[in-house]
């Protein structure tokens, strides 16, 4: 059995990474307790850490392992151990599935001919019915069906609704993850119109009004396309004008977009397109931003894109607007960052320079998310993969910041290992990679370009397009 630190991915052995365990309960190698970059936590749980590092025992539980089973004395790629961990799974679930389906397909056969006889006894009573309201309206006496019987009719204008449907839109979601559809159904998709009668047979199934609901954001009036830049002769020392800007009805009215808010006084203009019939969909800022401008940020409920750039390491930033489908955030905190996870509507990223504690996010419930840029150092590439590991089942483009090899920014950006640490990350609808370089310059070193490509690309699929954003140019090329 190899175990290894879930921090610094070495093995454990009984010298320098010997396992401790932390009183949360989880295991880190003695090199990373000794790191002062954690913060005195635990990386996992963020927990504290009681007493001086020296004073937290070792996992004995491991050490036995270690010492029976014997361990690498060095660093392994973790490529082979989680491929083989996946097959394993997709064999055990493919034994489930089988038995699955053994067991589901007869009684989706019963159940069927149920339906049917179901539907031929209804049809039958209403014929019945029918008849004998003419009978009766023919000879001028009265009467009439029963409610019982014109709930039975609905019933079947209903399912004959549902027979005939050509579009269906479906939504799973299991211990975390989540698949959707939105298809044109065709003759050969009788099977799922006819799930869709079941459902609807057992009552599982609910009528929707088909009028759309506006929400409480939305807006109501003519179309808007006016845009609010903000200038230099918008500042007077630093101070933004905000008494002029609302003065001046045509910039004001009817906006969608702020561009390049700055200056003292913006909370104020923010906080009067709050408390007004605007509705701003798009706000971007220049400059670093203070908190107490993204709590009126916070307020604007029909906001959709947000491009800001905060305070590095400052924690009083409030919550992000959960309702962004479009987000670039430079030096978030960590609580902007956990924010993340919970926009059901995003589905655009950039995060840049992140500095806090290390992240472990859970999968994704919305799936929405289909590109992302990230920019983050050496020691900040636990929480850059997990974030592309919670949004796995829905990325279609992952942009990553790299230098080219380690005499670049002394080495904080260069990733040796990206290829296979992004393979790991199961990345099963990712279409494009793209390695983002330094203020945009052209490449210099084109020969270590192209051969960091190719390494990359050695390692990920071969539906995934692998990319340097100044080169413009795929590792298939050279």
């Amino acid at each position: 059995m190899e175990l290894q630190c879930e921090i610094c991915f070495n093995h454990f052995d009984v010298e320098s990474h010997r396992p401790k365990g932390l009183p949360c309960g989880h295991t880190i190698c003695k090199d990373c307790v000794m790191n002062p970059e954690l913060g005195r936590k635990c990386p996992t749980c963020r927990k504290d850490l009681p007493g001086e590092p020296d004073d937290i025992p070792d996992n004995i539980l491991a050490i036995q392992l270690i010492e029976n089973g014997g361990a690498p004395p060095c660093k392994r790629l973790k490529r082979e151990d989680t491929e083989v961990q996946q097959l394993q799974r997709g064999v055990d679930a493919g034994k489930k599935v089988v038995e699955a389906l053994r067991l589901a397909v007869p009684k989706a056969v019963e159940a069927l001919n149920r339906q049917l006889d179901t539907s031929v006894a209804h049809l039958r009573e209403l014929e019945e019915a029918l008849e004998q309201r003419v009978q009766r309206d023919a000879a001028g006496g009265d009467g009439g069906p029963t409610p019982e019987q014109l709930k039975l009719a609905v019933q079947l204008e209903d399912s004959l609704c549902l027979l005939t449907a050509n579009k269906c839109s479906v939504v799973v979601g299991e211990s975390g993850s989540s698949w959707k559809a939105t298809m044109q159904l065709g003759e050969s998709d009788d099977f799922l119109r006819l799930l869709l009668l079941q459902l609807l047979a057992d009552g599982q199934l609910a009528k929707v009004d088909s009028t759309p609901v506006p929400s409480a954001c939305a807006y109501v009036g003519p179309p808007m396309i006016s845009i609010l830049t903000i200038n230099l002769t918008d500042l007077t020392g630093g101070d933004l004008n905000v008494n002029e800007i609302i003065r001046d009805k045509g910039r004001i009215d009817n906006i969608r977009c702020i561009k390049d808010l700055k200056g003292e006084g913006s909370d104020k203009l923010l906080r009067v397109v709050a408390s007004h019939p605007l509705h701003v969909e798009e706000l971007g800022f220049l400059g670093k931003v203070d908190p107490k401008v993204m709590y009126e940020v916070q307020k604007m409920s029909s906001l959709k894109r947000l491009e800001v750039k905060c305070i590095p390491e400052c924690d009083d930033y409030p919550d992000l607007p959960l309702q962004l489908e479009e987000l670039a955030i430079n030096s978030p905190s960590e609580q902007q960052v956990d924010c993340v996870m919970r926009m059901p509507a995003l589905h655009s990223l950039s995060i840049w320079n992140y500095m806090g504690e290390n992240l472990t996010f859970p999968h994704s419930e919305y799936a929405t998310l289909r590109w992302l840029r990230v920019a983050v150092n050496n020691y900040h590439k636990p929480t850059m993969l997990s974030l592309i590991r919670a949004h796995a089942s829905s990325l279609q483009e992952l942009q990553v910041y790299c230098t080219i090899d380690d005499d670049e920014e002394d080495g904080c950006f260069y990733f040796p290992d990206l290829g296979r640490e992004l393979s790991a990350c199961g990345l099963l609808h990712l279409r494009r990679l793209v390695l983002v370089r330094q203020n945009n310059d052209l490449c210099t070193n084109i020969a270590g370009c192209v051969m960091q490509r190719q390494n990359v690309r050695a390692s990920m699929p071969a539906f995934v397009e692998v990319v340097c954003d100044e080169c413009c140019t795929t590792s298939v090329v050279w």
